[in-house]
């Protein structure tokens, strides 16, 4: 029986309008009635639906040695499953959502790097900043689009010590990152070499964790450059300078799209102990936390 057909069958039962049903539900008569010529009602709706009525769904399972059993259980889970599904798709539809402004400032970039170069030396060094910019924009796009593919950047390589990994089991990491999906897709990596994760968005968050918890709490900070309200050189410096020596000397590893020298010069010069370009294969990332221990 599909979804539709439950439908009229428990307005016809009941003696309630599809109309009345939808005032109920809190929406519009239309909607509902396109719902419902669409299949496109979802089990979550049309449990909400059900249980406003009153009305239990049971299943009731067959098996080959003719046993019957009642199955509402399994209902459950189905929702449950459902719901995972839901989920999937709305990281799916940011995924999407995010690769549309990568390439608009993709094209935005191009343009402004295309005129700056028409312009002549007059305006070298400008072209210089929209070519990093594009290197940073092209980065970007390269992680969402794998994510989106469901393809780890952050492969696996040859050259990932057993022993290294052993050692890093249980360890606790702080990731810090203004992009979501940048902390989502290492937040996997790491917890597939058996790392505790917490994460943050941007320095002045970093800086907070590694105050508020006891010295030790951090065994590394992964910690991004180009963020908002507090980028990860400021934050680098403000850990750097606590008086507590153990919080002070958290090993901190810099991960940047934009791996110019200059950058990785000042990464330096701030108190970072690592610069890792990105995207960062697991290998890689693994082998210099390992150098920590």
């Amino acid at each position: 029986m599909t979804t539709t057909e439950t439908i009229n069958n428990v307005c016809s039962e009941l003696g309630i309008t599809k109309a009345e049903l939808a005032k109920r539900m809190g929406m519009l008569p239309s909607s509902l009635y396109r719902k419902l010529a669409r299949e496109s009602m979802t089990l979550e709706e049309l449990q909400k639906c059900l249980d406003m009525l009153g009305v239990t769904i049971e299943f009731n399972l067959k098996y080959p040695n003719g046993h019957v059993r009642s199955s509402r259980a399994n209902y459950e889970i189905l929702l449950e499953r459902m719901g995972l599904i839901e989920k999937e798709l709305e990281v799916a539809r940011k995924t999407a959502e995010f690769q549309i402004k990568s390439l608009k400032d993709l094209r935005t970039e191009l343009n402004s790097a295309v005129g700056s170069a028409e312009l002549g030396m007059r305006h070298e060094s400008k072209a210089k900043e929209y070519l990093e910019k594009i290197q940073l924009v092209l980065s970007n796009m390269e992680s969402t689009i794998a994510y989106t593919l469901g393809e780890k950047i952050f492969e696996e390589t040859a050259g990932e010590d057993p022993e290294s990994m052993e050692a890093l089991a249980g360890k606790r990491v702080l990731l810090v990152d203004d992009n979501e999906l940048n902390r989502e897709i290492m937040k996997e990596v790491l917890v597939d070499h058996g790392l505790l994760v917490e994460e943050a968005e941007n320095g002045s968050e970093a800086v907070a964790a590694v105050k508020v918890n006891e010295p030790g709490y951090y065994h590394f900070i992964l910690m991004d450059i180009e963020m908002p309200v507090m980028d990860g050189y400021e934050a680098t410096m403000m850990i750097r300078k606590l008086p507590n020596r153990i919080r002070a000397n958290i090993p901190i590893i810099a991960l940047t799209a934009n791996s110019v020298p200059e950058n990785r010069e000042r990464a330096r010069m701030v108190g970072m102990d690592e610069f890792l370009a990105k995207p960062a294969n697991s290998a890689r990332i693994i082998r210099s936390l390992a150098k920590f221990q």
